[in-house]
């Protein structure tokens, strides 16, 4: 078995094919040449990160990752670390709800 980034054609072996080729990998080099990528934190899935080729209107082709948190049965959703870092959020959080979405932002009390 050759290491993935042996095969430029993954992509295309899971479309021509219609396939599905799992790869474990630390490496984000490998993972951005795919089209969805799972995250897995802590022994969960965590996150999922879809990605699609879009084209501007000089022609020119670029990819737009979007990143979806995953949330289990019990309705946990782990938010990822530089979001984390970014935003302070520590061991507790405030929630508001919105018509639609919900809101995290720190907890302001000491």
């Amino acid at each position: 078995m050759q290491p993935v980034g042996a095969h430029p054609d993954v992509g295309d072996v899971n479309r021509d094919l219609g396939v599905t080729i799992v790869v474990v990998t630390h490496d984000p080099a490998v993972s951005g040449q795919v089209e969805r990528t799972v995250a897995i934190r802590d022994g969960r899935t965590s996150s999922e990160v879809l990605r699609r080729t879009a084209t501007a209107d000089d022609g020119g082709e670029h990819v737009i990752a979007e990143e979806y948190a995953v949330m289990d049965r019990a309705g946990r959703v782990q938010i990822p670390g530089d979001y984390r870092e970014a935003l302070a959020l520590t061991r507790r959080v405030r929630l508001a709800l919105e018509p639609d979405h919900v809101t995290i932002r720190p907890d302001s009390t000491p």
